[in-house]
């Protein structure tokens, strides 16, 4: 979910010819209403008393509010008093609607996995599903942050990068996350390279990544057998057998994954989504060491 002003919009008007123009007044008194009636289902630009513009079409005006259709919000309804101005542009409103469509609210990552997509400064969202909770905000135009939450683990996120050239797009980043009943022996640690093509509407992402050493488990060996002879009181003497190791060894691997995202329009506001994971063991390796003193084994 995205926190964006409509300000970036106003670059869609920089070309816009002002053709009627009037002030509401200081501390915004207002102006008679009939002078704005006139400019009702006319698109125009309202400057509020702390200097924010809001851009779109007048609906409806009378001495208590305005009422202005913002493309992506709909009816939104400014009390009067807040309202430095209101002025009439001249722009094709055919223009201005496309331009708050096909525009994703997430481009910067699918389900889970991140896009070469960075936010921009001052954005960020909150997403939620029954597996997963996650947070992200963009601390500057190539840097996200965030944290992630479950019923099983939490952690938090990071991400670097930007745009390298038109419609690609290239980050490095990484997770650590710790579960909470102690089924992870250490931090789960994955970091991650991610090379997006296409724009923020439209896009396929590859994404590979590292692990963290997984134990795959363990060995004994160099065993030798230590009989003890025991004699009951009553009954026959026998032999107890113990099993001793004196070397351990334990296999690890690193998980290598590999992702291959993408994203793509189907309706003004609905996209495809489509995230495929393969995790492949990889950099496996065994480590020994010897017991000292021996570990017995089952008898």
């Amino acid at each position: 979910m995205y926190l964006r002003s409509l300000l970036v919009h106003a670059s869609q008007l920089c070309l816009a010819t002002v053709l009627l123009s009037w002030p509401f007044g200081a501390c915004g008194q207002s102006e008679p209403v009939a002078s704005y009636t006139e400019l009702i289902q006319s698109y125009v630009q309202i400057t509020m008393n702390d200097g924010t513009l809001k851009f779109g079409t007048l609906m409806d005006i009378d001495e208590a509010e305005v009422v202005l259709d913002i493309a992506g919000l709909g009816a939104t309804r400014i009390p009067k008093y807040l309202i430095q101005s209101l002025m009439e542009l001249d722009v094709n409103l055919d223009e201005v609607e496309q331009g708050y469509t096909y525009v994703s609210n997430q481009p910067s990552r699918y389900f889970f996995a991140p896009s070469g997509i960075q936010l921009e400064k001052g954005d960020g969202y909150f997403q939620s599903n029954i597996a997963l909770n996650s947070i992200s905000y963009g601390f500057t135009d190539r840097f996200t942050g965030g944290a992630i939450i479950s019923a099983y683990a939490a952690g938090v996120t990071a991400k670097f990068g930007g745009q390298i050239k038109d419609n690609l797009y290239v980050s490095l980043g990484g997770l650590a996350t710790m579960d909470y009943y102690g089924d992870l022996d250490r931090p789960l640690v994955l970091g991650f390279v991610n090379v997006t093509l296409g724009d923020a509407n439209k896009n396929v992402t590859l994404n590979l990544g590292v692990g963290s050493r997984f134990e795959e488990g363990s060995s004994y060996g160099g065993d030798f057998v230590d009989s003890t002879y025991v004699t009951p009181s009553s009954g026959d003497p026998y032999y107890i057998s113990n099993i001793f190791y004196t070397t351990e060894s334990t296999s690890y691997q690193n998980p290598f994954l590999v992702n291959v995202s993408a994203m793509l329009p189907l309706k003004d506001n609905r996209w495809f989504i489509t995230e495929n994971h393969l995790v492949v063991p990889s950099f496996r390796r065994e480590e020994s060491q010897t017991l000292s003193p021996p570990v017995a084994g089952p008898s």
